[in-house]
């Protein structure tokens, strides 16, 4: 097995420790190694080599990727690892409007000190999508599952149980009989074939959703479009691709924010909606801090 490293700065105030054990860091192809703070991912590249990539928090504000391959890697394997990392771990994207707005809220003064906000997310829209998907009506440890036999059974095959993410022609081609017996994906399974089929026909462009210059309204509606993307989802999708001016509410949310904001009594979602409104287009993802604040701050202690 080849091994090579590659270097990735971080923007000055990342906490890459926070952020790593947000989003889909648990669901494979990524795994998280706890004790030593690290992430990784099998990850198919355009060349057709598939490698097990593996974040590291480095010296100097950045992070080392070490990438094993049963093949030897060239500079442009290695720069498109880099790509990969840099929006996985969403390196790009500006919390400085977000950490500016919440300097006028006292109540948030810790997100700006914990770094706090970002969430790992997938190299592409398409697993986004399809994740996001298996979260519907669904337990995590069930999501995990059928994420997990999804890879094992259309992914391609990197070394002992690690597996690749499928491609949508993976997804297109197989069954929906054998999503529900063997991935047992449920009444997902004609969405998730239904999308892999329309991304492979050219019906779909789910990666344009990412550079798109719609607003998030338009370009939510072009989203419940897509068969398994209901309300719930399109949020998340959009919260995904760095637009958080809707609010993804699920149980769970609407449980805690009861807990923290009502006295533990049930409150609409119009309430919910209108508590975070002040926060214009990042009220989501300040729902989502604010639900999260116990958890983010044990995590950085």
């Amino acid at each position: 097995m080849n091994l090579k490293r590659v270097r990735l700065d971080l923007p000055e105030g990342y906490n890459y420790g926070l952020s790593i054990f947000s989003g889909w860091s648990q669901l494979v192809p990524f795994a998280i190694d706890a004790e030593n703070r690290a992430l990784s991912r099998v990850q198919v590249l355009s060349s057709g080599k598939i490698v097990r990539a593996t974040t590291r928090e480095g010296d100097g504000g950045a992070v080392t990727i070490d990438v094993e391959c049963g093949f030897e890697l060239d500079i442009e394997d290695l720069e498109e690892v880099r790509g990969v990392f840099e929006i996985i771990l969403r390196l790009n994207d500006d919390f400085s409007p977000l950490y500016d707005l919440l300097a006028r809220y006292p109540e948030f003064s810790w997100v700006e000190e914990a770094g706090a906000g970002r969430s790992i997310r997938c190299p592409t829209v398409f697993e986004d999508v399809v994740k996001t998907i298996c979260t519907t009506n669904a337990s995590w440890g069930l999501t995990k599952g059928i994420v997990r036999r999804l890879c094992e059974r259309l992914g391609e095959h990197f070394s002992g149980e690690l597996h690749a993410f499928p491609t949508p022609e993976a997804l297109a081609s197989t069954t929906e009989d054998i999503l529900r017996a063997e991935v047992k994906s449920g009444y997902r399974s004609p969405f998730l074939l239904e999308l892999g089929r329309s991304v492979v026909g050219g019906d779909l462009d789910v990666e344009s959703w990412r550079g798109s210059p719609f607003d998030s309204a338009a370009l939510k509606k072009e989203m419940l479009v897509v068969k398994g993307v209901g309300d719930y989802a399109a949020n998340n999708i959009l919260h995904l691709l760095g637009r958080h001016d809707f609010l993804a509410l699920d149980s769970w949310m609407r449980k805690r924010y009861a807990e923290l904001h009502n006295d533990g009594e049930p409150a609409s979602d119009r309430e919910i909606e209108d508590h975070y409104a002040p926060f214009g287009e990042w009220r989501g993802l300040v729902m989502n801090l604010d639900m999260s604040k116990e958890y983010i701050l044990k995590r950085i202690q």
